[in-house]
């Protein structure tokens, strides 16, 4: 068995907390690929200038003066072939046998290569990889080559699969695998008392300042009502401006981005979770959040809209309420008829605890990714 390489793009984010899961369990040897393609890193180090299976340009980068190296290497440095180089170094240094990409994009970046060194490819898709048209636009011709290659194409909602198949995938590469909430959320026992929790970015997809619209009217009727709003992005100078246009700044508290550690007792204080996403004027809509299966696995019930995956993981008027997209007057009156009724979020809640254990587990979700993996190792060996 080799290695499993991991090509995650970015640093680790406290809010994709999904793929950090899959980098921990996911079982055997293990490389991660961060930064973007061909300036890839790994364990800080860029591997262009560390990996080759011509190491006379290092020894060259050292002894040849700079306007030298720039003439006689430098476009060398910049070419496919010299990707093509370092990108071998490194599969052979590791002994990758297989690569999982997270996000569609990465996975369209790292095609050509897997393609040339023969190593199968499973790609990943979280959520505007799979909607948003604009960033999708220059990538479609490069999709096509990577659903074409790619052995497996995991989804987290119905919704992501259909778009998938729309923008030209094989439906019979496309498995469903939805995220799954860590044990630690199924210990949490909340208070119920009249707290509403957001956990997310501040972003267009999340609708943070339609989630405040819909706090100012539960404002006036519940004066005694918090929303606790965890999170950082573009959004949120946008959001504390209206707080305090409305006067609203003793019943709203901005925490910043927290990690799980600290959403947990937020969480234990909450009657309820509360998220508005929504889909954008470019099509960019959410895969299947999973602050909503967090939440649900705590013991929370749900407020939320119709929207991707987040119709499949609450059950309406069992484990939380969904609304339509932009329903801000909606959002609202579930707002009330849960800070109203406490008991109706302690029966919720178990509901939404139970709902997430039974389809929205960490082990399964982690299993299927194995499996999935351990299939390509096969077909590719046979």
């Amino acid at each position: 068995m080799g290695t499993i390489c991991i090509v995650n793009g970015h640093r680790k984010l406290l809010s994709e907390t999904f793929i950090a899961a899959q980098v921990e369990r996911l079982k055997g040897d293990k490389v991660v690929l961060y930064n973007y393609f061909p300036e890839y890193t790994c364990n800080g180090r860029k591997i262009r200038y560390f990996y080759s299976r011509h190491p006379w340009l290092m020894k060259l980068k050292r002894l040849l003066p700079q306007f030298l190296y720039d003439r006689w290497i430098t476009r060398y440095e910049q070419s496919g072939a010299r990707t093509r180089d370092f990108m071998a170094g490194f599969v052979l240094e590791h002994n990758v046998d297989v690569f999982l990409a997270e996000y569609g994009f990465n996975g369209a970046d790292i095609t050509p290569i897997a393609k040339y060194l023969d190593k199968p490819l499973i790609v990943h898709f979280h959520g505007h990889d799979a909607h948003n048209e604009t960033a999708l636009a220059p990538y479609k011709e490069r999709y096509r080559e990577m659903f074409d290659y790619a052995s497996s194409l995991v989804s987290v909602s119905h919704c992501m699969a259909a778009n998938l198949i729309a923008l030209g995938a094989d439906e019979s590469k496309i498995v469903y695998n939805p995220y799954g909430a860590r044990e630690y959320f199924y210990q949490v026992q909340s208070d119920y008392r009249k707290t509403l929790l957001a956990v997310g970015r501040f972003a267009d997809i999340k609708a943070p300042y339609l989630t405040l619209m819909a706090f100012q009217k539960v404002a006036a009727q519940f004066p005694d009502a918090s929303l606790v709003m965890v999170g950082d992005g573009p959004l949120l100078e946008t959001c504390k401006n209206l707080v305090a246009t409305w006067d609203l700044d003793s019943q709203v508290t901005f925490t910043g981005a927290l990690s799980h550690e600290d959403v947990l007792p937020l969480m234990a204080q909450a009657c309820a979770f509360v998220q508005h996403s929504v889909t954008t004027s470019d099509g960019d809509m959410e895969g299947m959040p999973n602050s909503i299966l967090e939440a649900g696995a705590a013991g929370l019930p749900v407020i939320s809209t119709r929207h991707a995956g987040i119709v499949n993981s609450v059950i309406e008027g069992e484990t939380g309420f969904l609304v339509a997209e932009r329903d801000v007057d909606g959002m609202a009156d579930r707002m009330c008829r849960l800070l109203r009724d406490p008991e109706i979020c302690r029966t919720m809640g178990a509901a939404a605890r139970q709902h997430i254990r039974e389809n929205y587990n960490i082990d399964r979700h982690i299993q299927s990714l194995q499996d999935l993996i351990e299939k390509a190792r096969v077909g590719k060996n046979q």
